[in-house]
């Protein structure tokens, strides 16, 4: 019961939506140092891109000026209507999807050369988190590259105001005069290995980190960077 239960209160959580307008660092970097640099991936071959977790569309809008042909999918109704509303031409791009994940799930037909997820598979247990990235792995060509970023426990906001919940989640609430954070459950990864374990299924490219700290009542955040390729088994 339990399992279901952190995914509904996941979907009533983001359906208030997400706001950000611009593309970060964390994005434009990766494609210039490493899918352009590295691989020759630019967009210049309309190479196609799902963006898992996409938000209002900040970062497929970036991918999308680069020549990528861009797709996006989040469970976050709100945001799904944004995308559309920012990138009218192609708007059946966006689509909402059901927070729970099947190994056979396909969007937009997949054959997909690039996956970007930014801040969005840690809301998923270790099970569901399996379920996902299998079905992202299935729709992926060979050859092709996955991005994506988890939560440490460095993030000290989140972690010090969770406790165990299940099956990797914990559950995080808090209250600051910025946020109001309740019924909201992250899937920490602790270390380089934990990384590694979570994206087995992929042939590991690189891996990294970035932080950010604005606010000393807030203190740091800390996301794990993984970014790997499918090969052939």
């Amino acid at each position: 019961m339990k399992q279901n239960n952190y995914l509904q209160k996941n979907y009533k959580y983001w359906q208030q939506g997400y706001e950000a307008e611009n593309v970060e660092s964390p994005v434009f970097r990766v494609y210039g140092r490493v899918f352009k640099a590295q691989f020759g991936i630019d967009g210049s071959k309309h190479e196609k891109l799902l963006d898992f977790g996409c938000g209002s569309g900040a970062s497929l809008r970036f991918f999308k000026s680069k020549g990528f042909d861009v797709y996006g999918i989040d469970i976050s109704e709100p945001d799904i209507q944004r995308c559309k509303q920012r990138m009218p031409d192609i708007a059946d791009h966006f689509i909402t999807i059901d927070p729970k994940p099947n190994e056979t799930d396909v969007f937009f037909g997949g054959r997909y050369d690039i996956v970007t997820a930014i801040q969005s598979l840690y809301y998923l247990s270790n099970r569901d988190l399996r379920k996902r990235l299998l079905s992202i792995h299935n729709q992926m060509k060979e050859g092709s590259l996955i991005y994506a970023t988890m939560m440490s426990p460095k993030t000290e906001l989140y972690y010090d105001n969770s406790v165990e919940y299940e099956d990797g989640l914990r559950k995080v609430e808090f209250s600051t005069e910025r946020m109001q954070i309740n019924d909201y459950f992250i899937n920490f990864t602790t270390d380089e290995n934990n990384l590694l374990q979570k994206f087995n299924m992929f042939k590991k490219i690189h891996i990294g980190y970035y932080a950010n700290k604005f606010r000393e009542d807030e203190g740091t955040g800390f996301h794990y960077t993984f970014i790997g390729q499918k090969i052939s088994s």
